[in-house]
């Protein structure tokens, strides 16, 4: 990479951690051009070198966010999961999964918000969605129902979600990935025994 591209990156980080501080202090809506210049130190014209709008920066964030995300859970295998859970064992993936999510928790937390990006929450299931049901649904015929993958869908993302989002709307940061995971694998494994009763 040459001090070129170092710079351009370092610029174009600079912009985007601006996005997230204006974000939190007054919400997307009410960002300019000219305070995400001031607080990423530069001028307006080197911020329209990089981008050509606010809404062009979210989604750089944005699309940046979830490519990470999406290549620590297309290692999700479903069925490794459940036997390891079964086992009594932290399934790997998933703390891969939740390292990611911490590592960029100010970001995450950020958009998911109420100030940030309503969208944002549907694309992150969608990353889900497309690695974890399908692999899902191979297992029992009934997975193979378009309206049964489509609500079973609905239901196991938003429960996934929902973890992540309590772990960071509450400050649980201090939380460490093992112990989320565990929190996870205690989850799956509660829903597994209510299952089981009606056996």
């Amino acid at each position: 990479m040459s001090i070129h591209d170092i710079m351009n990156f370092e610029t174009k980080r600079a912009i985007k951690n601006a996005l997230l501080i204006q974000i939190e202090e007054v919400g997307f809506e009410r960002v300019t051009v000219k305070n995400l210049a001031i607080t990423a130190n530069i001028n307006r014209g080197t911020f329209y070198l990089h981008y050509k709008d606010k809404f062009e920066v979210m989604e750089d964030l944005q699309q940046e966010l979830l490519n990470e995300l999406e290549s620590y859970v297309k290692n999700v295998q479903p069925l490794d999961a459940f036997h390891t859970i079964k086992t009594g064992q932290l399934y790997q993936p998933f703390i891969e999964v939740f390292k990611c999510i911490k590592e960029h928790a100010a970001a995450f937390r950020v958009i998911l918000g109420e100030q940030g990006s309503p969208a944002f929450s549907k694309r992150m299931k969608k990353v889900f969605s497309n690695h974890i049901l399908d692999r899902i649904s191979v297992i029992r015929e009934e997975g193979l129902d378009p309206e049964f993958q489509r609500y079973f869908g609905a239901f196991l993302t938003s429960a996934i979600l929902g973890v992540i989002q309590e772990w960071l709307d509450h400050g649980d940061e201090d939380l460490n990935v093992e112990e989320l995971a565990m929190i996870h694998f205690r989850l799956l494994r509660f829903l597994g025994d209510l299952a089981s009763l009606q056996k």
